[in-house]
């Protein structure tokens, strides 16, 4: 695909040009710390700007005005993307007093060492209303209690000190910024509360449906599916009870395992709380439900265990051409650059150029007819890449042929989808290692892989290389595929659809027979893939509910 810059094409704003566009987000707050003001508010603080008035500051050669991508493209970029976060948090965040509510007041009205209590919730809610709205009354408000309590256990026996003394160790809290900067750097006291703004790792009602394993729910659920075991499974799974990958009986085990809690801290929903009631039961059987609709429309249609080249591109209007690139990334995305947030960066896997890896092929009699399976490899050895042309059957590879992204070449793109939910790019295949691969293992955690082997980490700070970075195609083509191609899609599921806060209302609702089962599916899509394939999820969906005999709307 090329650029198009012959014809003007507006944004919603009606720009045709990028002059002076320069403005966008950067640093952890990425999606705030934008626009002229705050950066040129960034350069009085702590730039070029206040070194030349005479004031102290940290980075006297930075001018953020005339160059604002030095916070995420300079030599101080690590230590930067941090501090334009933590300067948003104490212009915005802590000094805020506004309609008689006051940040640091609700701060010490906090008690001590009891997360658990409701001024807690109703503190990170305001706080991030104040992030996104700049006011503390919003309707988009979330709750991160279970972000805030991950980042206390960081503190450990230290937590009752911090607590404690976290609102009155500088007495500059309570103001916005001076016109000296000198106090910055030494505001320790964020450390409590900068966790809440950036969190979508768990769900947050009251009580967490999805923190409790109970192994009679898991049971119960179980048996509701043998009951209509035969219909379930000519009507799911591709391969029976019993095939090679994406079989019924894989896909009960591992479901027991991820529901009892085989990953810790994460479990696979089925109905299973601090409570046991049929409405639970139910909430779990439809949480199954999407999850297998999700992973019949995207992974084990036809039996495929790798992703497949579908992409097509039409530049002349009558062929149609499957860039061999799209091992990178297809309908426009990069699966190298889809990468955790800030908080969670620690756990994805650090793109390799020198990797070579190649998906399974087709091996059927019609295999010719599709593109060639997903392989990436150096541009030394794949200086540029071609494509596949329909109906000629013909791979044409004499020059450079872009995908939807750009990309040319398939150095560093071995993130492609994989298993039973085509789970995909840096940050989840990292986030494999962390939770069910031997990084688990190696620190202490329960892991379902242990034995996918790691390499030592010689330092700290240093990515860990474990297998699960070093070989993605362990889901397709290694000795435990058949459990990981569960495994992988169900961690997948945990993440991105457990997560969200308010999952656990729509499955209430659905249940309730508040909403339809379109509108629930649209939302699940919605989270998966921007809502690209909810057709034919929802289709999937209302087979799976009815081969289960689930009742709802």
């Amino acid at each position: 695909m090329e650029e198009n810059t012959n014809t003007a094409f507006a944004n919603q704003l009606g720009r045709t040009n990028v002059e002076g566009c320069c403005w966008w987000g950067r640093g952890i707050f990425r999606h705030i710390n934008r626009g002229r003001c705050f950066f040129g508010r960034l350069d009085h603080a702590v730039g070029k700007r206040a070194a030349m008035n005479g004031r102290p500051s940290l980075y006297p050669d930075t001018d953020f005005c005339a160059n604002p991508e030095a916070v995420c493209s300079s030599e101080d970029s690590d230590e930067l993307q941090w501090i334009v976060g933590m300067f948003h948090w104490i212009d915005a965040v802590q000094s805020y007093n506004e309609d008689g509510w006051s940040f640091m007041d609700k701060l010490k009205e906090l008690p001590a060492g009891d997360v658990a209590d409701i001024r807690f919730n109703k503190m990170l809610i305001a706080v991030d209303c104040i992030m996104k709205t700049g006011n503390h009354r919003c309707e988009v408000g979330i709750d991160s209690i279970d972000t805030l309590v991950e980042v206390l256990e960081v503190f450990g026996d230290k937590y009752e000190q911090v607590a404690l003394n976290a609102p009155t160790l500088s007495p500059t809290l309570t103001a916005r910024p001076s016109a000296s900067p000198t106090n910055f750097p030494t505001v320790t006291p964020t450390l409590e509360p900068t966790g809440s703004p950036t969190s979508s790792s768990a769900p947050t009602a009251s009580p967490n449906i999805f923190d409790y394993p109970s192994t009679e729910n898991i049971n119960a659920v179980v048996a509701d599916i043998q009951r209509n075991s035969q219909t379930f499974i000519s009507t799911v799974f591709p391969a029976g009870s019993t095939g090679e990958l994406f079989s019924f009986n894989g896909f009960a085990e591992v479901l027991f395992d991820i529901a009892s809690g085989s990953v810790e801290g994460k479990y696979f929903y089925v109905g299973h709380g601090r409570t046991t009631n049929r409405n639970l039961r139910k909430r779990g059987m439809v949480n199954i439900a999407a999850f297998l609709a999700h992973a019949k429309t995207n992974g084990f249609q036809n039996n495929n265990c790798d992703e497949r080249n579908v992409d097509f591109l039409m530049p002349d209007e009558t062929t149609r051409k499957y860039p061999l690139s799209n091992s990178c990334g297809q309908y426009g995305d990069s699966y190298q650059d889809e990468r955790c947030d800030v908080s969670e960066s620690f756990m994805e896997c650090a793109p390799d150029k020198n990797m070579l890896v190649s998906a399974v092929p087709g091996t059927d009699d019609t295999s010719y007819k599709n593109p060639p399976a997903f392989f990436c490899g150096p541009k030394a050895y794949f200086p540029f890449m071609g494509y596949f042309e329909a109906g000629t059957f013909a791979i044409i590879n004499d020059e450079p042929f872009s995908n939807r992204a750009g990309r040319t070449n398939i150095e560093s793109c071995c993130w492609w989808g994989r298993g039973s939910a085509q789970v995909k790019g840096v940050c989840m295949y990292g986030k494999l290692n962390y939770y069910i691969g031997a990084r688990a293992k190696e620190e202490g955690r329960k892991s379902m892989f242990p034995d996918i082997d790691h390499l030592t980490r010689p330092f700290l700070f240093i990515l860990p290389t474990h297998k699960f970075c070093k070989r993605p195609q362990e889901i397709c083509s290694g000795k435990h595929s058949t459990r990981l191609t569960w495994a992988s899609g169900m961690v997948n599921w945990i993440e991105n659809i457990q997560s969200n806060f308010d999952y656990g209302d729509y499955l209430d609702r659905i249940v309730s027979g508040e909403i339809e089962r379109a509108d629930f599916i649209s939302y699940v899509s919605d989270k998966l893939d921007g809502g690209r394939n909810k057709k034919e999820r929802l289709i999937n969906f209302n087979l799976i509910i009815e081969s289960l005999a689930i009742s709802i709307n």
